[in-house]
């Protein structure tokens, strides 16, 4: 995990991706819509186009100008930038939340409605403002969290103090 948040863990970096998962874009859209410096910007996007998150496409010659679309491994990333705006909606203050287009309830990261009880295609899925989010029933299949001891940091181990001499 930690060799994945040196490539994608810096929040421009997410914001970008978000911004590409919607379609391909210019520079200067991005910039736009992000608010972001160009020189950041710029260096952004030159790690992710040599770590294969995104690709650059020339779309005119003369003068030269290139957009930006998400490779198969950027578009990968889709999930991980849902499972933070769900997370987002539960935990942080504001007014966006993912719902189900046909209930408008709020959706859960296995892309599940509990209101349907109905695992959901991304055509079902709107990103939209909502005033208060509605409290969502409990579901039946979910399960405790367990971390498997293979995915824990090496770090956390407890290290015996020494005798002082």
């Amino acid at each position: 995990m930690a060799l994945s948040l040196e490539i994608i863990g810096e929040r421009w970096t997410l914001l970008i991706i978000r911004d590409l998962l919607a379609a391909p874009r210019k520079f200067q859209d991005l910039s736009d819509s992000l608010g972001a410096a160009p020189g950041l910007l710029s260096r952004r996007l030159k790690l992710l186009e040599t770590r294969g998150v995104i690709a650059r496409r020339m779309y005119t010659e003369h003068p030269p100008r290139a957009e930006y679309v998400l490779t198969e491994a950027g578009t990968e990333l889709r999930t991980v930038v849902r499972a933070l705006t769900i997370w987002g909606s539960k935990h942080l203050p504001g007014k966006r939340v993912l719902v189900h287009n046909r209930c408008d309830q709020p959706i859960e990261m296995a892309y599940r409605c509990p209101q349907c009880d109905e695992t959901l295609a991304l055509a079902d899925i709107t990103y939209r403002t909502e005033v208060t989010p509605r409290k969502r029933k409990p579901s039946a299949r979910r399960s405790p969290s367990v971390t498997p001891a293979s995915t824990r940091s090496p770090r956390t181990r407890v290290r015996p103090l020494r005798a002082q001499k």
